[in-house]
């Protein structure tokens, strides 16, 4: 158990792995961007529902860590690239709709934005908790 488990639910680790996996997705985001004009090209997605479900489910795959000496081997691969066939294939064979993919950057910066926030405001109810905890 990693210290953070500890001392905070399921609720933040969760949100630590959608941070992750939100910039994950920004990579694939990005690279769909920078190939947008390269023929045949094809635009990947993260999966990023699979994963997520991973982070939040108490039995993820994860070997029981039953001695603090034991060394942690959870898997802390981000998720993988697939094919993304939402947009319609052009001449060249490229797929990239520039248009779909900047409002999935919008989109995706406003998750990651949200986590952090989240992830903050926990941090911050801990540390109200330890200050005020003595009174």
């Amino acid at each position: 158990m990693r210290f953070i488990d500890s001392i905070f639910d399921r609720t933040v680790t969760g949100l630590n792995k959608a941070m992750d996996l939100t910039w994950k997705r920004n990579q694939a985001i990005s690279a769909n961007v920078a190939n947008a004009e390269t023929p045949k090209y094809r635009a990947v997605e993260v999966t990023f529902g699979k994963e997520l479900e991973k982070a939040f489910s108490q039995t993820s795959g994860r070997m029981a860590h039953t001695d603090s000496r034991h060394m942690e081997i959870a898997n802390n691969q981000s998720a993988g690239f697939v094919d993304d066939a939402s947009g319609t294939t052009k001449a060249d064979g490229n797929n990239v709709d520039i248009d779909l993919q900047m409002g999935r950057l919008a989109q995706n910066s406003g998750d990651y934005t949200n986590a952090a926030r989240l992830i903050r405001r926990q941090i911050g109810l801990l540390r109200t908790a330890i200050r005020d905890g003595g009174r």
